[in-house]
Parts: C-alpha cells; sequence; structure tokens
C-alpha cells in the first residue's frame, strides 16, 4: 500500500514510456482491473441506494436500477477493453 502511495505521488516525474511499461506489467493489469471492477461496484450500490430512496414508483426505480447496472457493466467492459488495447496482451 505505502508503494501504491508512493508510486501515485512520484507518476508526475515518469516518462509516457515508463507508465505504459509499468501498465504493461501484470501487476499492472491485475490493480487496474481490480480497482476498476471495485469501483464501479461501489458506484453502482450508491447509485442503487439513491435511487430507491427518492424515486417511490415501484415500476421506475426497477427501470432506472437496471438501467444503472446495464451501464455501469458496459462501462466496466469499455475500461477493461481499453486496458487491453493499451497493454497489448
Amino acid at each position: 500500500m505505502l508503494y501504491l502511495l508512493y508510486y501515485l505521488l512520484s507518476i508526475n516525474d515518469l516518462s509516457y514510456e515508463q507508465i505504459i511499461i509499468d501498465i504493461s506489467s501484470i501487476y499492472g493489469i491485475l490493480f487496474i482491473s481490480i480497482l476498476s471492477s471495485l469501483m464501479f461496484f461501489h458506484s453502482s450500490l450508491g447509485i442503487e441506494t439513491i435511487l430507491q430512496d427518492y424515486v417511490h414508483d415501484v415500476r421506475l426505480q426497477s427501470l432506472f436500477i437496471s438501467l444503472s447496472k446495464i451501464t455501469h457493466a458496459v462501462l466496466l467492459v469499455i475500461t477493461l477493453i481499453c486496458l487491453y488495447l493499451i497493454t497489448g496482451f
């Protein structure tokens, strides 16, 4: 965890090539994949909670929650595809 904090604070000093090499490593791919998955899952749960609290029509609530989950899934897939294209695996 300390290494990650150090890395993020010193990323401005790295060149574009060094960043691509770091992202292309197996640890970089795993880190970005896991972090992206957790981030989209957390966002989906938060939006679902907001919709449950503020949308009182059950059908609209179901519709919006379904659309939110589909949108989050699509965005996660796009993120992973972009990671694949960047790393070249």
